[in-house]
């Protein structure tokens, strides 16, 4: 026993010894304050310098991540250019024009070098948001949501932050889960203004959600929102944002039927589609929910029209029978990895397919009607490595001023290295009601283009509708 620990001994120490050691404060190292300036959404740099007090620094690395909530961080690691000595300066710019990257995306950040004797020096994480530099915002928060405007009266902000605050308070009651991260609402005057920070113009959209942030971005161009905008896309917006905290699990993602009907059952006003299931149900036409969950089609904007009122009306059916609380099991279920069939029968007791029948004969549609389609088996191909290159080019910008964050200093000290796991709505015409865009299922499966486009005519030519009639009266 005593040799083998020995031999153990020994084992640890030949493998200690070709290792880096990571200093953490105390050691011949000395890390500067560290100075951010802002130029959203161009670039974000970063600038300190390090001292040695032992052998010059002859190597050094700016290392960052955005800090996704509930999801794995894809650090990115970039070798700086530097001249060896005792005195070595520290700078790092991200250039961020070609690509898009959300307002007030939370980075964590630090710097490492490494001496000549093989000493690794690192600073302790440090956080900032990448805060959209460009206005004067004006802002309503609390710990749970915040709203972001400008050159809009306090009052456009304030209707805002009531509707967001019932809207989380109604998630809480539903889901029984606190949040994680608060909600950011941010709120664009016009198209210009929200395209200036994606890579490629947006021309169709009205808004997007960022789950993994916690942030959703809209563009409101009248200086006062109206009810329908307020009551309808804050609360389903906010829904899909509250829906990732409460059940985000990479193993399990939610279908869209039921994270777009979760959205839309929060709405505090509904468009009135229970119309199009009836006569679907009638006609033999229903769409089985089965063939919703990755996604609602292309091109055809009378599937995706029933696709939605269907996934509404299966979740008013869900909470009806099982009850809200049937609808948080359900969620808690996918947050603890289950799958769509395991998750319906822990928490509802009845499979899939069961269930989708159960809803169609509550609607009047014969249960047979309501076949889940069996797969096409696929042949397995030897995988290809393909290159791809993208090349797209931003839209000039008039320049902006940069801002300028100070970063308290840090000071180093001696570990082993740790181990890093590399990881992998509205716009409308100017005298025109909002209308908004759904950009919730950006985390679970995106919707090919044409079919938000679509989305975005349907409820355009809804509220068209109502408008008329009441017009008409």
């Amino acid at each position: 026993m005593k040799r083998f620990a020995i031999l153990l001994t020994i084992s640890l120490l030949l493998l200690l010894i070709g290792k880096d050691q990571i200093v953490w404060g105390g050691g011949g190292a000395t890390f500067a304050t560290t100075n951010v300036t802002i130029n959203f959404p161009e670039s974000i740099g970063f600038e300190s310098h390090v001292s040695s007090t032992d052998s010059p620094i002859v190597k050094a690395q700016f290392i960052y991540y955005l800090d996704r909530y509930g999801a794995a961080d894809s650090t990115t690691r970039k070798h700086l250019a530097i001249t060896p000595g005792q005195e070595v300066a520290l700078r790092y710019t991200w250039e961020t024009s070609d690509i898009t990257i959300t307002p007030w995306t939370p980075i964590v950040y630090r710097w490492r070098v490494t001496d000549a004797q093989g000493n690794v020096y690192e600073t302790p994480p440090q956080r900032i948001e990448y805060a959209d530099t460009r206005f004067d915002w004006l802002t309503r928060q609390n710990q749970q949501v915040i709203v972001l405007w400008h050159d809009k009266p306090q009052v456009f902000g304030d209707k805002i932050f009531d509707i967001a605050g019932k809207a989380i308070e109604k998630q809480q009651q539903l889901f029984g889960v606190q949040l994680g991260i608060p909600i950011r609402i941010i709120v664009y005057n016009n198209l210009d203004e929200f395209n200036a920070w994606h890579s490629v113009a947006l021309d169709w959209v009205g808004g997007e959600a960022f789950p993994e942030f916690g942030i959703t971005t809209q563009i409101v161009t009248s200086p006062f929102p109206d009810d329908y905008w307020l009551n309808a896309v804050v609360p389903h917006e906010i829904a899909h944002l509250y829906l990732y905290q409460a059940a985000y699990n990479p193993a399990a993602p939610l279908p869209v039927w039921l994270n777009e009907g979760i959205a839309q059952y929060s709405e505090f006003i509904k468009d009135d589609s229970s119309f199009l299931v009836k006569e679907a149900a009638k006609n033999r036409a229903l769409i089985p929910l089965t063939s919703l969950a990755d996604g609602f089609g292309q091109h055809d904007e009378t599937r995706i029209r029933l696709a939605y009122a269907e996934a509404l009306s299966a979740v008013t059916y869900l909470v009806n029978t099982y009850g809200e609380s049937g609808l948080a099991r359900l969620i808690a279920a996918y947050k603890a990895g289950k799958t769509t069939d395991e998750a319906f029968v822990e928490a509802l007791g009845v499979d899939m397919g069961t269930f989708q029948q159960d809803w169609a004969e509550w609607l009047g549609a014969p249960r047979e009607s309501m076949v889940t389609p069996t797969p096409w088996a696929l042949p397995t191909f030897r995988p290809t490595p393909t290159l791809m290159t993208f090349n797209t080019k931003a839209t000039p910008r008039p320049p902006v001023a940069p801002t300028k964050t100070t970063i308290p200093p840090a000071t180093a000290t001696i570990s082993a290295t740790p181990t890093f796991t590399p990881t992998p709505t509205p716009s409308p015409p100017a005298n025109a009601p909002s209308i908004p865009f759904c950009g919730g299922l950006l985390w679970v499966l995106p919707l090919p283009i044409a079919a938000v486009m679509l989305r975005h005519q349907i409820r355009r030519k809804n509220l068209r509708t109502i408008l008329s009639a009441e017009e008409d009266v």
